[in-house]
């Protein structure tokens, strides 16, 4: 696979500024990085959040449904990922006003909502309710919360001192805790220990206290600025493409797109040769994991050969422990830091999304 381009002197000049710590804190107006650099706790505390929610573990589920939107919806994606290979039914995310046909009340649906007060993720809820689902909610409080205390329904309650997209573990975790409680999944603890393990070492690597020559975030960082990213995932990590897509979108207020082997190489792969004048403006990122199918992985060496001559860049990022969860964690955490460093390298507050709270006032 052809390796990133030599370093340009406007680069190396961002990386220096990359490296000037209170310039970043000046700018990170609710702390982002600190957010991100505590994730490893986060998925500590919210296993422990979930473990316990579930009093009766007895009876059949016929199905899993997550129900919410943006940052709260990632969350069913990343527990399908880790664990829906030995799920005994099927387990899937619901963006949107309502359930589908399928479920019932055999089946398990989670309301996932930061805010509590998601419109899309309170439909869901009370359809769920009315087909006598059996519902878990997860949110720091708002309308779910009160719907919750309300019907006696389980809940898991969720800090509310975090930015929503840097509450990932909490509105992962928990699901999984769940399932495990439930009898459908096993040794969860194991893998959150692993995974906080694995961030905790990632997160001195990807600090803003750690140099730019060593630290790997602030170097694609600086490749990807005023670039549009693209990013590939596989398997295991195509859910983290998505999230990588959606972090840069919101923190470094930046287009970015994602998509996933093989089905790219069914069509997308065709559309990088036109517009000439614009494929050198992208950069694409692989986000890669030992244990894909080695078809797979053929795929990728091969479609990163026939890109080679049109993409301005392509760069490659391996998952690392051992456990699913780990690596689907290790996979998205590098995402979230060079998030933050566009947004510096952007001059711009991660934290604020004018545009996304213009759109629910006019929604009224």
């Amino acid at each position: 696979m052809p390796g990133p381009p030599e370093q340009t002197p406007a680069q190396k000049s961002l990386l220096r500024a990359l490296d000037d710590v209170d310039a970043i804190k000046s700018l990170d107006s609710q702390d982002q990085f600190g957010m991100v650099a505590g994730l490893a706790d986060q998925v500590i505390d919210a296993y422990r959040a979930g473990a316990d929610i579930i009093e009766d573990g007895g009876g059949e589920v016929g199905g899993i449904t997550v129900a919410g939107m943006g940052g709260s919806a990632i969350g069913g994606d990343m527990v399908a990922a880790a664990y829906g290979e030995s799920l005994p039914g099927s387990m899937s995310t619901v963006r949107g006003y309502s359930l589908p046909g399928w479920v019932s009340g055999r089946s398990l649906v989670f309301a996932v909502s930061y805010s509590g007060n998601t419109e899309e993720t309170v439909s869901v809820l009370g359809e769920a309710l009315e087909r006598g689902c059996r519902v878990v909610c997860i949110s720091t409080g708002g309308a779910v919360g009160r719907i919750a205390a309300e019907r006696e329904l389980p809940l898991v309650e969720v800090p509310s001192r975090l930015q929503p997209r840097a509450a990932m573990g909490y509105l992962s975790i928990p699901l999984a805790a769940c399932l495990e409680s439930l009898g459908l999944v096993e040794d969860v603890g194991g893998d959150v220990e692993e995974t906080a393990s694995v961030l905790e070492g990632l997160s001195v690597q990807y600090s803003p206290e750690n140099p730019a020559e060593g630290n790997p975030a602030k170097q694609l960082a600086v490749q990807l600025k005023d670039k549009i990213p693209v990013i590939y995932g596989c398997e295991l990590t195509a859910v983290a493409s998505n999230r990588w897509k959606c972090q840069i979108n919101e923190n470094a207020k930046s287009l970015a797109f994602f998509n996933e082997f093989p089905e790219l190489n069914h069509n997308e792969i065709v559309g990088w040769e036109q517009p000439q004048a614009l494929i050198g403006e992208f950069r694409v990122i692989y986000l890669r994991d030992s244990y894909n199918h080695p078809q797979n992985d053929r795929r990728m060496e091969i479609t990163a050969d026939l890109l080679s001559g049109g993409a301005g860049g392509i760069y490659s990022h391996s998952s690392s422990g051992e456990s699913r969860l780990a690596r689907l964690f290790s996979s998205i955490y590098l995402g979230d830091y060079v998030s933050l460093y566009l947004a510096v390298l952007n001059g711009v507050d991660p934290s604020p999304v004018a545009r996304i709270e213009d759109l629910k006032k006019r929604l009224g």
